[in-house]
């Protein structure tokens, strides 16, 4: 009896840029100021990436515009929630008692703690190239810096699937 063998190799990842940025501007402000400069129109989606953690439910804004004359998708994820945990202990100083709260981080990549933002950029032309659009993107002021990234060596690379 033969022996047959499917061969898994003809499944490739999915093909997108991805650009880090480090950016002290809310989402919206980001997004707005990447609209104006890069001529994007992204737009916030109805429904922000959710991930469940044991005592909480981390939201991670989510921007995207599709470019159908360039067959291009361009995504703005943010990378950090942060979330105030109440805490029974008060501090009574004489006449006034503060409540001390204490914050938790939750990051999309947590790997990359330093970035504020990921540009993902999915593209079917063969010929795009990121060059331009980062040349572009450093030169809004508030952008600290932004950068390419290898999302291959990633570890938390399956968390920037989000369709």
């Amino acid at each position: 009896m033969a022996v047959q063998r499917l061969v898994l190799d003809a499944f490739t990842d999915d093909d997108y840029e991805l650009i880090a940025i480090h950016c002290s501007l809310a989402s919206y402000r980001l997004a707005f100021l990447l609209n104006k400069n890069l001529n994007l129109k992204l737009y916030r989606k109805k429904e922000d990436i959710n991930f469940e953690y044991n005592d909480l439910t981390a939201n991670f804004p989510l921007y995207q515009y599709d470019d159908h004359f360039q067959y291009s998708t361009y995504s703005l994820i943010g990378n950090k929630f942060q979330s105030k945990i109440k805490s029974e202990n008060q501090i009574s100083d004489g006449l006034f008692t503060t409540i001390e709260n204490t914050y938790t981080t939750k990051y999309l990549i947590p790997e990359l703690k330093n970035v504020d933002y990921f540009l993902k950029i999915e593209t079917e032309a063969s010929n795009f190239s990121s060059k331009s659009l980062l040349i572009d993107m450093l030169t809004i002021s508030q952008i600290i810096t932004a950068y390419p990234l290898e999302y291959a060596t990633l570890k938390s690379k399956n968390n920037l699937i989000f369709e």
